[in-house]
C-alpha cells in the first residue's frame, strides 16, 4: 500500500469535509443575515407607513380646522346680522307703532329684518324667497302712513310657527304696491299631517286691528294644499 497516497486521500477527505462544514455554516449565516435584513426592511416599511399616516394626519388636521373656522365665521356673521336685526325689530315694535299707521317702506324694512332674524334657526340658508320687485317706490303711499303697524308680522309669524322650516323651499313672500293697493302674499311649506291655523290669537288680533284701522278696505284670504299654505292680504290705501 502506498501510505503517501493514503495520506493524500485522508487530507482530501478532511478538506472536503471542512469545506462542506464551512459551506453549511456560511449558508446558514447568509440565511440568518437575509432573514435579519428582511425583518429590518419590514420594520422600515412599517415605520415609513406610520410616518406617511402621521403626515396625512398633519395635513388633515389644518384642513379640518380651516373648515371649522369657516363655519364659525359664517355663524358669527349670522349672529352679528341677527343681533342687529333683533335690535332694529324691537325698536320698530316698541316705538314705530305709537301712531298706529306706518308707511309701506317701514313695513317692508320690517319684513326684511324679521327674515334676517329668523335665518338663525333655518336648516337651509336659501329657503326664504322675498320678491319686492313689484313695489312702486313712486307711489304716494310708499312713504305715507297708510298701513296698520306690524300688519305683515302676523302672517310671517304664522308661517314660521306652523310651516316646515326644514324644507329647502320653506317660505315665499311677495310684496306688491301699485298706486293705491298694497298686497302681501305669504306661502309656506307645511309639515306632513300638520296644517296652519286660521284661528290663532295673532291672526284674530290682526283682523280686529284691520277692522279698526282699515274697515271695508281690506281682504284677507287663506288656502291650503297638501304641501303648501298661502295667505293673501290686500289693502286699498286711503
Amino acid at each position: 500500500m502506498d501510505f503517501q497516497n493514503v495520506d493524500h486521500l485522508q487530507i482530501l477527505l478532511v478538506l472536503a469535509f471542512a469545506l462542506a462544514v464551512w459551506s453549511y455554516f456560511s449558508m446558514k449565516k447568509e440565511r440568518k443575515k437575509s432573514a435579519r435584513l428582511h425583518d429590518e426592511n419590514a420594520q422600515l416599511l412599517a415605520q415609513n407607513a406610520i410616518l406617511e399616516a402621521e403626515q396625512l394626519k398633519f395635513q388633515l388636521q389644518p384642513h379640518t380646522l380651516n373648515n371649522i373656522l369657516a363655519n364659525l365665521k359664517a355663524v358669527a356673521s349670522k349672529l352679528h346680522r341677527g343681533m342687529d336685526a333683533l335690535s332694529e325689530t324691537l325698536e320698530y315694535i316698541i316705538y314705530k307703532g305709537k301712531g298706529h299707521l306706518v308707511t309701506v317702506e317701514d313695513e317692508l324694512v320690517f319684513i326684511q329684518r324679521y327674515l334676517i332674524l329668523n335665518e338663525l334657526f333655518l336648516t337651509h340658508m336659501d329657503s326664504i324667497k322675498l320678491d319686492d320687485t313689484r313695489v312702486n317706490a313712486n307711489s304716494e303711499f310708499y312713504r305715507k302712513p297708510c298701513l296698520p303697524h306690524l300688519v305683515t308680522g302676523y302672517l310671517l309669524e304664522n308661517a314660521f310657527k306652523h310651516g316646515d322650516t326644514r324644507d329647502p323651499n320653506f317660505l315665499s313672500i311677495s310684496v306688491c304696491l301699485s298706486d293705491r293697493v298694497f298686497e302681501l302674499q305669504v306661502s309656506n311649506k307645511v309639515r306632513s299631517g300638520h296644517s296652519n291655523r286660521n284661528g290663532g290669537i295673532g291672526l284674530q288680533n290682526m283682523r280686529k286691528r284691520l277692522d279698526l284701522l282699515a274697515s271695508g278696505s281690506y281682504e284677507l284670504n287663506h288656502q291650503q294644499t297638501d304641501s303648501e299654505y298661502i295667505s293673501t292680504l290686500t289693502v286699498k290705501l286711503k
